[in-house]
């Protein structure tokens, strides 16, 4: 925390304070990334090998079974040499399939800002530390972002639970349901999460259902088929098997809540609550029910329907994707003009979005690769480069453009990778989410088409006030 009577009184004082405090803020970063990640410090992380392509190719080895209709044998003791003879079944060997991860880049600079401005200031410290602040939530949610799409774009499982003409859930509607589709411009890769491809009828999309208790039971049946999948080290803290669910919000736990405690069911109330063995844990778990853990996603997609786009499909055929209908996502933050430049503030609308994705989370479906710190090789050195997402700061004089030195911006750098290990472990689930703010009445109906809104360009807005 920098003292109240902080004040800097030379261009040299701003540019030696920044350069010099990267290590104490970079480091900063990187702990309250820890302290608040869904999937930073969850997914196991390796280094990509330098002196290397930047795609690198894996083998997932396929399960092993054998035949349950095969009898045993007896032993026959009146022939000598029966017991001691071998009469082996052939079980096949698991098959192997190959598959490659890619090498990604994202670099980001912020607007050019006055640093002579910042020697005007009666409190220069609280501007220093707003613009540390903002880096390193950036820093954190591009981490959290890149995760989170490969987890529901390359998941193996795409569940969307449907709801009959009697509003009841009668089963699993198909674990191909939706997809994620990938950027495809020039140079460009990853999922794209600004828009979802579903496997319904346009006309019904109101018929899918909200996540239950029964939705979980069928995906937790069908993640035992494929492998053990309690995260251990919950198993360990609390003394129980436990399934890690990531849910979007607080709305979607209580329903959940309400279910259990209505129901009378084998949950009762006892595990509904709070547990003294998760008080020290830090990996957001807010509520156990049954055999599941609940943690908030607070950067969760939401989406609505894209109702402008679905009116120029072919009508729908299950077979082919270019005629499913389309959700959009609502962005969580909106880009609004401030007094001067532009900020960033909460969008409503994102509180009352239709649909979003739950998912168990099965950290050793995924590994994250991440790049070293380089400083170049044998003669050739460069300054510390950082693939991390640390932020940079850049003031270097030029002649025509900043003859004075009197502008400067911060910059970073992110190179990942995410290696699919296992996709038959991820079963993400496409839910409608409760809009009601109370456990009685009516169900609500779907948005309006939700059109996302050009951000202005922050040249345009400066000098300008908040509409």
């Amino acid at each position: 925390m920098l003292p109240d009577n902080f004040y800097f009184s030379s261009y040299d004082d701003i540019a030696e304070f920044f350069r010099d405090g990267r290590p104490y803020f970079n480091e900063n970063y990187i702990t309250k990334m820890v302290n608040s990640s869904l999937f930073f410090n969850r997914l196991p992380q390796e280094t990509w090998p330098l002196n290397s392509t930047t795609e690198q190719v894996g083998f997932r080895f396929g399960r092993g079974w054998y035949d349950e209709s095969q009898p045993w044998k007896t032993i026959n003791t009146d022939c000598g040499g029966d017991s001691c003879d071998n009469d082996f079944e052939v079980v096949k060997m698991a098959g192997t399939d190959s598959y490659s991860w890619n090498l990604l880049r994202r670099e980001m600079i912020t607007d050019w800002f006055c640093v002579e401005n910042l020697l005007y200031k009666l409190f220069p410290a609280e501007q220093v530390m707003q613009i540390e602040e903002t880096n390193m939530k950036i820093s954190q949610h591009v981490h959290e972002e890149f995760a989170r799409a490969n987890f529901l774009g390359a998941a193996g499982q795409h569940w969307m639970p449907m709801t009959n003409e009697a509003g009841e859930y009668c089963g699993q509607f198909d674990n191909d349901a939706w997809l994620v589709e990938q950027h495809t411009g020039l140079n460009e890769s990853g999922y794209n999460l600004t828009y979802l491809r579903v496997k319904c009828d346009p006309a019904n999309l109101a018929d899918i259902a909200l996540l239950g208790l029964d939705v979980l039971d069928d995906i937790l049946i069908n993640l035992q088929n494929e492998d053990d999948a309690y995260r251990l080290d919950v198993t360990e803290a609390v003394g129980q098997p436990l399934l890690d669910i990531i849910i979007p919000d607080a709305r979607t736990e209580r329903k959940l809540f309400f279910q259990n405690r209505n129901a009378e069911g084998y949950y009762g109330n006892s595990n509904a609550g709070f547990t003294p063995e998760l008080k020290d844990l830090k990996l957001g778990v807010r509520r156990i029910i049954g055999n599941y853990m609940f943690s908030y996603d607070i950067d969760a997609p939401k989406f609505n329907v894209d109702d402008t786009f679905n009116a120029t499909l072919e009508p729908f055929n299950a077979d082919d994707p270019t005629t499913w209908p389309r959700l959009v996502r609502v962005p969580r933050w909106v880009r609004v003009a401030a007094g001067q430049g532009c900020k960033y503030d909460p969008n409503l609308d994102y509180l009352n979005a239709d649909f979003a994705v739950s998912y168990p989370f099965i950290e050793k479906a995924m590994t994250k690769w991440m790049m070293p710190s380089a400083t170049g090789y044998g003669e050739v050195k460069m300054p510390a480069q950082n693939y991390s997402g640390a932020w940079e700061y850049f003031n270097v004089r030029h002649p025509d453009a900043n003859p004075f030195g009197k502008l400067a911006r911060f910059q970073a750098q992110h190179r990942a990778a995410m290696q699919i290990r296992d996709p038959k472990l991820m079963h993400p689930i496409l839910h409608r989410l409760e809009k009601r703010r109370t456990a009685t009445g009516t169900s609500c109906g779907l948005n309006a088409y939700y059109a996302p809104s050009t951000p202005p360009d922050c040249y345009v807005c400066e000098g300008t006030e908040p509409v």
